[in-house]
């Protein structure tokens, strides 16, 4: 199965959304073009505050913009072509956007988790808050469908997701 490769929502189509929430959004798409092409420089930087923080309940090593960098350049280098898309996206207020998001790529750069690339393919869903100072992206919160990913890498077996886990 090859890997589809979609674009961006069309942020214009999002009509609830106010200009100002939409440019918030397009500075996001941005980062994310930024992240696809590789350019984990000043192309991305100018779009993150000095003060950005980062949560992730499953990653609280990448607090800071810094550390949280480096989770998409691994990843680029790890699973190209990597490929980041916004498929939707709400907002609260001016200065606040969510935003669900999608990931492709193909392990073939390196080992992940211990797994060596064997070309399995990744699709990873995740959603994100981000709130915004100054233009700039200033707090970022994301969860991602990791379960899935470990799975299709091979790090735990993939007949482990129960369809009703409550039987």
């Amino acid at each position: 199965m090859a890997i589809e490769i979609k674009d961006h929502v069309d942020i214009d189509s999002l009509t609830h959304l106010t200009e100002r929430q939409k440019q918030n959004v397009t500075i996001w798409k941005n980062v994310l073009n930024a992240m696809n092409a590789n350019h984990f420089d000043e192309r991305m930087d100018q779009y993150f505050h000095p003060e950005m923080t980062y949560h992730n309940p499953n990653r609280p090593d990448l607090n800071s913009y810094q550390s949280w960098k480096t989770s998409p350049m691994n990843l680029y280098k790890t699973f190209p072509p990597s490929h980041y898309r916004i498929k939707d996206a709400l907002a609260k207020g001016d200065d606040e956007i969510w935003v669900y998001c999608h990931h492709v790529g193909e392990q073939t750069g390196g080992p992940y988790m211990g797994v060596p690339p064997r070309g399995q393919e990744i699709s990873v869903e995740w959603f994100s808050i981000l709130k915004f100072k100054e233009g700039k992206i200033w707090r970022l919160f994301s969860i991602a469908d990791v379960l899935n990913m470990f799975m299709a890498i091979g790090v735990i077996p993939d007949n482990l997701q129960p369809v009703d886990p409550y039987k």
